[in-house]
């Protein structure tokens, strides 16, 4: 008896010794080293939200995660010229089943989006932002972009024309950055504050098998501190996607999901679900 018990305690030992491995490992880990999670499914389109304690990247996360199977048909949207609005919102006026917040935008007038946005063939922004005036250079909010024909999405890298986005066979292009996974290969991250610094972060990404995936991670907060471009990219690769872009993140960062916001916005600098901010666009999801 004493034996079976040892071997017992044993195999105890070498798995919390696996999994705490696996949250020190950024190589190796996978979602069940969250120390709580919740699975939510409705036609076909799974939500999952890990908390991890202190135990991903050093530190306390809140991830939300949509997988939305092919079949499904996404759109950008954006709000009325001249105003803000919340996803939340934005999601009810387009019917959608979920949404996620799109790019970058002026959160002063002149109210609108600052990289480009083609909505049913119409660009509705142009990029101007971060851009040099004296020689062309691509920002990495603009290295890459959400592109969707008939309904698909697809996640597309910019190449080294100056005016790729509008080069892009889509009706729907939004342009964002940085770009985080192609092929499923990790793309470098520049050193720019932007890319080092925690933040909330929302990212958008496709599987082999058609799968797109949204995620948000939740920051700002003492219960979730946010991640790094490439720590951001590390997510992106554990959920298996291909190809994967970051979207705007920060107080923006919001997922809508069967009409509830369903991470943690950090406008209102609580770990709830009230403080969602008033954005430009955003990519929605709609039953065929």
């Amino acid at each position: 008896m004493r034996k079976i018990l040892n071997k017992i305690a044993l195999s105890l030992l070498v798995a919390l010794f696996t999994l705490t491995l696996l949250a020190q490992n950024p190589d190796s880990l996978t979602f069940v080293t969250a120390n709580a999670a919740s699975t939510v499914e409705k036609d076909g389109i799974v939500f999952n939200n890990y908390l991890f304690e202190g135990n991903l990247f050093e530190s306390n996360q809140c991830i939300s995660v949509l997988e939305i199977p092919s079949g499904f048909n996404f759109d950008v949207v954006t709000a009325p010229d001249g105003t803000l609005v919340w996803t939340s919102l934005l999601s009810i006026g387009a019917n959608a089943v979920a949404a996620l917040n799109g790019s970058f935008f002026n959160m002063r007038p002149p109210y609108g989006g600052v990289t480009y946005t083609r909505v049913d063939g119409t660009i509705v922004a142009e990029n101007n932002k971060d851009v040099p005036t004296s020689f062309w250079s691509r920002s990495i909010r603009q290295n890459g972009a959400v592109a969707i024909l008939d309904g698909e999405l697809y996640v597309v890298k910019a190449d080294e024309l100056r005016n790729w986005e509008k080069y892009i066979f889509s009706e729907d292009v939004l342009t964002s950055g940085p770009i985080l996974l192609v092929n499923g290969v990790k793309e470098p991250q520049a050193p720019d504050k932007f890319n080092t610094t925690r933040h909330p972060r929302t990212a958008v990404g496709k599987r082999s098998n058609g799968t797109v995936v949204f995620v948000v991670v939740d920051g700002r907060l003492s219960e979730a501190a946010g991640v790094s471009t490439t720590e951001l990219s590390l997510i992106m690769s554990w959920l298996g996607c291909r190809d994967a872009l970051n979207l705007d993140g920060g107080g923006s960062s919001t997922m809508v999901f069967d009409g509830n916001i369903v991470n943690h916005p950090s406008d209102n600098k609580k770990f709830d679900h009230q403080g969602e901010r008033v954005v430009a666009n955003a990519i929605v999801v709609r039953s065929q």
